[in-house]
């Protein structure tokens, strides 16, 4: 049970007027159409428009002379204004407007708008399922969702229903199913980093080990973790590009979220990056840009962007990827390696299938590149991926180096020739080479694929810090998806 207080009941049970909080006009509208069905008793509630318990709440929506009009709550700033129908039996929304003034409000795509309109309407106003006004919708994917969830963050609408709470609830476990499914695989290749494939054929992993290639116990993640819980914990803020950059120069001089108390890999571009922010430089000009640039240090530590991405439209989801990249490897090769990989883990958070995902990016990523780069060149590096069938490859043809294209191939093949978390990471592990970043890489999207009950539970508990990585995913979550 939610118990509220009496002051927010009150607020509840007011109709919201024009009167009731700041608001300023849409003053670019663009007109939109949609087609959206209300019954008499949808209308009645729709009239009481909302009143923002408190700032964060973020909209505040009021009813007057057959529209309704939407508005941000710490701005009053107008987004979206929707004319309201009289028909035979209830009511209609045939057309909306947003605004287009990039000064006010960045989104420029319609169907985003669209989206987002329909949930402030069915789940702001209405507390039901968007699919049960709008017949045209398309959206019947839990990131279809997440996405048309809000451009500005998390929704706070009141009191929260029970599937809300459970969606909450999953959406943590999503990123504990990242974080973890990083880091076991991560662990898992840390003895055997360097190892040849040859040699691992002969004498493959098949558990968690220790005192390998480190001379570290069992469990013991790298920096490919460390670097990822470096970003993770600075987006349990607001998103900013500075903190992040200072967390991983705090990883580097004082152990800052090490395994075990000591930083004992790091790559030398990641070294030569974090050398420049502590002596000025601009933290996403910070990282190597010329084609000798191209480790895997930011593929390996990127994952838990895809949680601030969510809801972020395509473009802005590249922009900012580009951002968090560049602080270590700014070469658009390695920026294009993280934007794919992102992409893969969003649809898997969307519910598709794997192969599924694979044949969507092939259209989107291609499309995507020609608005990123002019070079040809760069794009022909990921042409197994998108005009190909990587997961028909052997494994002869599978490279497992620390070159991002290596990385980024080995470990969605490894993912697709596998159903289950275990044989997966055992895989990239099995591949020999930089065996801690193909495993950390590819168990990254197996534990959103196949989740946290997925990965067994004797390598989880093995993790060092094992308490302190579900704290931060309970934090991260919490960030993203609040009530």
């Amino acid at each position: 049970m939610v118990i509220l207080p009496l002051s927010y009941k009150l607020k509840m049970d007011q109709k919201a007027t024009r009167q009731t909080w700041k608001n300023e006009p849409v003053d670019l509208p663009k007109k939109i159409s949609v087609s959206l069905k209300f019954s008499d008793q949808h209308f009645l509630k729709l009239q009481k428009g909302l009143i923002p318990h408190e700032m964060e709440d973020k909209w505040f929506i009021f009813y007057e002379n057959d529209w309704l009009y939407f508005h941000r709550s710490w701005t009053g700033q107008g987004v979206f204004k929707a004319h309201l129908i009289k028909e035979q039996d209830g009511y209609s929304i045939q057309e909306f407007w947003a605004e287009r003034n990039e000064k006010k409000y960045k989104n420029t795509n319609d169907n985003e708008d669209r989206q987002t309109l329909c949930f402030l309407i069915a789940d702001g106003l209405l507390r039901i399922d968007v699919r049960d006004i709008y017949a045209d919708t398309n959206m019947t994917s839990e990131a279809d969702m997440m996405k048309g969830w809000s451009k500005f963050g998390s929704m706070s609408f009141f009191p929260p229903s029970e599937d809300t709470i459970q969606a909450r609830i999953n959406f943590t476990l999503r990123i504990k199913s990242a974080f973890f499914g990083l880091a076991v695989g991560d662990a898992l290749g840390v003895p055997s980093e360097f190892v040849t494939r040859d040699y691992l054929r002969e004498s493959p992993v098949t558990e968690m080990n220790g005192f390998g290639t480190y001379y570290m116990p069992s469990g013991t993640f790298s920096d490919d973790s460390s670097l990822s819980f470096c970003l993770a914990e600075a987006l349990t803020q607001d998103f900013d590009i500075k903190t992040i950059a200072n967390n991983f120069v705090k990883w580097r001089t004082v152990n800052y979220w090490t395994a075990r108390g000591n930083v004992f890999d790091i790559g030398n571009g990641t070294q030569l990056a974090i050398d420049r922010i502590e002596n000025g430089v601009q933290p996403d000009l910070a990282g190597g840009i010329g084609p000798e640039s191209n480790g895997n240090g930011s593929l390996m530590r990127i994952l838990p962007l895809i949680f601030h991405l969510v809801d972020k439209n395509s473009d802005v989801r590249f922009e900012l990827t580009k951002q968090v990249s560049s602080i270590t490897h700014r070469h658009i090769r390695s920026v294009i390696a993280c934007h794919y990989y992102l992409e893969f883990a969003l649809q898997i958070i969307g519910g598709e299938d794997k192969f599924e995902i694979y044949k969507n990016l092939k259209k989107e990523i291609s499309k995507d590149l020609l608005n990123y780069t002019n070079k040809q060149s760069e794009i022909t590096h990921f042409d197994r991926l998108l005009k190909e069938n990587i997961y028909e490859l052997e494994e002869e043809e599978i490279n497992s180096s620390g070159y991002v294209i290596d990385t980024l191939e080995s470990s969605i093949w490894c993912l697709m020739t596998t159903d289950n978390y275990k044989d997966a990471v055992l895989k990239a592990v099995n591949l020999g080479e930089d065996t801690d970043t193909t495993a950390a890489v590819t168990g990254g999207l197996a534990g959103l694929l196949y989740g946290l009950d997925n990965i067994p539970s004797t390598w989880v508990e093995q993790l060092a810090r094992k308490a302190d990585i579900d704290d931060l995913a309970e934090r991260m979550a919490s960030n993203y998806w609040v009530f």
